[in-house]
């Protein structure tokens, strides 16, 4: 490959075993706590919940900006680290609405004929995620 290296799966560079990338995966979770975050690398550890069981996901990359509590959408690639285990590389993120907050601006908004905002603010006060049961 002209100007590059072209590395087949499991082949080798200078002795160094190439491994081939993990597919690219998302991942919808809350974030529990942060681990580390090195602000200047722009480098974060999480630990998250996926709300499939009680055990954490650690996951790492630039999650500068999320805050505990909050729900994420990640893209990124599972690996598994010598010393830590398996986690996923986070390339990047969005935060996500609760549900709740989803589901009373979409009966506020005025599609559902006889509800607006008030209204739709006290069904979901009422029934919170089973609103649309």
């Amino acid at each position: 490959m002209p100007g590059g290296v072209a590395v087949e799966r499991g082949g080798t560079i200078s002795g160094v075993t190439a491994v081939a990338r993990a597919p690219l995966s998302s991942l919808e979770a809350v974030l529990e706590r942060l681990a580390d975050v090195n602000e200047e690398a722009g480098y974060t550890v999480a630990r998250l919940a996926t709300g499939r069981g009680t055990d954490l996901l650690t996951v790492v990359g630039a999650l500068l900006g999320a805050q505990p509590g909050e729900a994420l959408r990640l893209h990124g690639r599972w690996s598994s680290h010598p010393r830590y285990g398996r986690q996923s590389a986070a390339d990047s993120y969005t935060t996500m609405l609760p549900a709740t907050i989803r589901i009373r601006r979409y009966l506020g908004s005025g599609l559902v004929k006889g509800i607006g905002p008030v209204f739709a603010e006290r069904i979901v006060a009422r029934f919170g995620r089973d609103t649309c049961e």
